[in-house]
């Protein structure tokens, strides 16, 4: 009987199962089925084996109980639950105004452009509210169920926004433009500059133009006109036989009407409906729907936009690249067609240098100069810095070294070109026309034959060649 007693004091009730999530925000405990022998579990054998496992957060307490009422045994219970960490909200500015821009025109589904979806000038009026701060939020703390301290990321405040041409409230809040002008933002910079706008026409009842900043004419600009632009400058309507200046981006929504006397020039982009007997000159990129017995010039590519996308008659030079729905006409007018490095740009490079040597060599026969001066005076233990002579050199190399520089900018900016106009082709996605001479670099194909859809490029032997496309 005793031995009895003893074998039924040793037997002990399986123990609690607990298991832990892997991130430590959810435990489970199971409870194995107690035999008839087996005495029951109890609260306290549930907590020690959360105990055991380092759960000590986050416990329903009250489950403990029911899941030993309801003798809820050989499946998982979810015992404890942390408490997750919520992220802060950096703070952030709602802008009031559009800062996406769009430099290429729209393709519509039949294959017209549409020159109006070209956006690169953003009004604003005095008083305009552009911008509003809106404070960080801040982040809270979490705990796993094990009590580990789970950090949530704090909120970061903005600085406020730099730049000019608007006011901003005392709380670095609100921002109010100081101006109807043009508004620029790059980063947490913005910029409110003035505008010259013309609500009709360009003609002798404005004058010429001539703006430190961006123009904009809603109506057509006459002949005879010169406008002249720091920034860019936009035409809405039609733009005759003038001539139109810009340190920015041209667009022509009504396209250009030259009468051989039309002449753009800019130093970024070009975008024009159409170009007819106007001489064009860009350092940017040109697009448009049609060349018309026009001189144009392009450092970067010339894009002919839409199904009509064409170059009739004229010369038509890019240093990057051409691509166009056709060239030339079936009236085999004369088109001139050049990509890459082109005689003239080779003359330039050749003159550029040459001039450059020339200036560094009289920068340096100055300074020995000066510096012949200057032992002079050391001999003869006299003060010459005020000597008429010497401070007439010291201009000269002052006034050399200033050309000097310019000429070091343009070298390096053809060079520039030189290293841009590699890998120059022509791409025609529908017909060129007998008629068109093709040249890339200084190779020269002229047209003999109606072709379609191909590309002119230089191939390994540096021997022009047209390929299908």
């Amino acid at each position: 009987m005793a031995e009895q007693i003893k074998k039924k004091d040793n037997k002990r009730k399986p123990k609690p199962v607990v298991r832990v999530s892997y991130d430590e925000m959810e435990a489970f405990i199971m409870l194995p089925e107690p035999s008839e022998e087996d005495e029951m579990y109890t609260k306290e054998d549930l907590s020690g084996a959360l105990t055991a496992a380092g759960v000590k957060y986050g416990i329903k307490e009250e489950l403990l109980d029911k899941i030993i009422e309801d003798k809820a045994f050989g499946f998982d219970h979810s015992i404890a639950i942390g408490t997750p960490s919520v992220d802060g909200v950096d703070g952030y500015f709602e802008f009031n105004f559009n800062s996406e821009f769009s430099r290429k025109p729209t393709v519509r589904p039949d294959g017209s452009v549409d020159y109006w979806s070209v956006h690169l000038v953003e009004i604003v009026e005095e008083g305009q509210v552009i911008a509003i701060y809106h404070e960080p939020i801040p982040g809270k703390d979490g705990m796993s169920v094990r009590g580990k301290l789970k950090k949530g990321k704090r909120g970061r405040p903005l600085p406020p926004l730099k730049g000019k041409g608007f006011d901003r409230s005392e709380d670095n809040k609100i921002y109010t433009s100081k101006m109807d002008g043009k508004i620029d933002k790059k980063n947490d910079r913005i910029v409110i500059s003035p505008v010259y706008e013309v609500y009709g026409n360009a003609d002798l009842s404005t004058g010429n133009i001539d703006f430190n900043g961006d123009v904009i004419v809603h109506g057509n600009v006459t002949s005879g006109m010169k406008i002249k632009a720091q920034g860019s400058v936009t035409v809405d309507g039609v733009t005759e036989a003038c001539e139109i200046e810009a340190q920015g981006d041209i667009v022509l929504r009504g396209g250009m009407l030259g009468k051989k006397r039309g002449r753009l020039f800019a130093k970024g982009s070009i975008i024009a409906k159409f170009v007819e007997y106007a001489i064009v000159e860009s350092q940017g990129p040109i697009e448009a729907n049609n060349f018309l017995n026009s001189k144009v010039y392009c450092e970067e590519l010339i894009t002919m936009n839409g199904k009509n996308g064409s170059i009739v008659g004229g010369e038509v030079s890019s240093i990057k690249g051409i691509v166009a729905n056709t060239l030339g006409n079936d009236g085999e007018l004369k088109t001139i067609i050049q990509v890459g490095v082109g005689v003239e740009l080779l003359k330039r490079v050749n003159t550029l240098e040459n001039e450059l040597g020339e200036t560094q060599s009289l920068v340096d026969k100055i300074t020995e100069g000066i510096r012949q001066f200057d032992e002079l005076g050391k001999e003869k233990n006299v003060d010459v810095r005020k000597d008429e002579r010497r401070v007439a050199l010291v201009r000269a190399k002052v006034a050399k070294q200033a050309e000097l520089a310019v000429r070091q900018e343009k070298v390096s900016h053809v060079h520039s070109l030189l290293e841009r106009a590699k890998g120059a082709n022509i791409k025609v996605m529908n017909q060129v026309f007998p008629g068109v001479q093709i040249a890339i670099d200084s190779n020269i194909m002229p047209i003999k034959s109606k072709n379609s859809y191909v590309k002119f490029i230089i191939n390994e032997e540096n021997i022009l060649v047209m390929v299908p496309m």
